[in-house]
C-alpha cells in the first residue's frame, strides 16, 4: 500500500473507492470543497497503486464489505466504510483502522467521519488531555492512566471528537453508532454517554466535563 509522506501545507489525499459513479460523485465533492485532495477509483485493485492517507468504500457493493477485501489485503490506510442502516457486521479487525458511517449520510457526517478516520489512523485521537487509541478501544490521560472503553463508547467519542466545538445531535449519533431504525430504548445514548463522562474522569481530572449535552445532543470541549 503506497503511503508516502506529506508536507505539512499539503492536503489529506483521499480516495473513492466506489464503483457506482452517482454515489461516488456525492461522497468526492463534498469532500474536495472540504479541503481535502479526492480522488475516484471505480475499482478497489486500484487502491495499492495511488498515494493516499484513507480510502473510503462502500461495504455494500460486495457480499464480504469493501472494508474486510481491503484489510484482507493487508491495506494500511484508514478506510471509512459507507455501511447502511441494518449491517450488523463489525467492522474488519485486520489492517487498517476502519470507521464505518450508516446511511443515509449527511454531508457534514461525511467530512467529520473522515476526519476522524485520519486522526485514528495517525495514531489517537486527542480529547483534552487524554488520547483516544480507537482501535485497542483505550483511554490514556495525561499521566498515563489507562481506560478500556466499550465499542459504542469508542464510536461515541470518536464521532464526539470530529465535530469538536460543535454539537452532535442525539438522531446522529443514533444513525451513526447503532444505525438508523435500530430497535433502541431512549435512554440508550444517555446511559453510554453516562458511562462514558465517568471513564473520562477516571482519565483525568475533570475529565467528565468534556462531555457536554446542548441543544438536543452532546458537544466535546477542546479543554476540561
Amino acid at each position: 500500500m503506497t503511503n508516502r509522506p506529506r508536507t505539512k501545507a499539503t492536503p489529506p489525499r483521499i480516495l473513492v473507492a466506489v464503483a457506482d459513479e452517482v454515489l461516488a460523485r456525492a461522497l468526492a465533492d463534498p469532500l474536495a470543497d472540504a479541503g481535502f485532495a479526492v480522488t475516484r477509483l471505480g475499482n478497489l485493485s486500484e487502491v495499492a497503486s495511488v498515494p493516499a492517507d484513507l480510502v473510503v468504500v462502500d461495504r455494500a457493493a460486495s457480499l464480504e464489505g469493501d472494508d474486510a477485501l481491503l484489510t484482507a489485503t493487508g491495506c494500511a490506510l484508514p478506510i471509512v466504510a459507507l455501511a447502511a442502516a441494518e449491517d450488523s457486521r463489525a467492522p474488519a479487525g485486520a489492517g487498517g483502522q476502519v470507521t464505518l458511517l450508516r446511511k443515509p449520510l449527511r454531508v457534514q457526517a461525511l467530512i467529520d467521519g473522515v476526519r476522524a478516520g485520519l486522526a485514528a489512523g495517525a495514531g489517537a485521537l486527542h480529547i483534552g488531555p487524554c488520547r483516544l487509541f480507537a482501535s485497542s478501544r483505550t483511554l490514556v490521560g495525561a499521566g498515563g492512566e489507562t481506560v478500556r472503553l466499550t465499542d459504542k463508547e469508542t464510536q461515541i467519542l470518536t464521532r464526539l471528537a470530529a465535530a469538536i466545538g460543535r454539537v452532535v445531535p442525539r438522531d446522529i449519533l443514533l444513525a451513526e453508532v447503532w444505525g438508523y431504525g435500530a430497535a433502541i430504548a431512549t435512554h440508550t445514548i444517555e446511559t453510554h454517554v453516562y458511562r462514558l463522562r465517568r471513564k473520562l474522569a477516571q482519565a483525568v481530572a475533570g475529565g467528565a466535563s468534556l462531555i457536554r449535552a446542548e441543544d438536543g445532543g452532546y458537544l466535546l470541549a477542546a479543554t476540561p
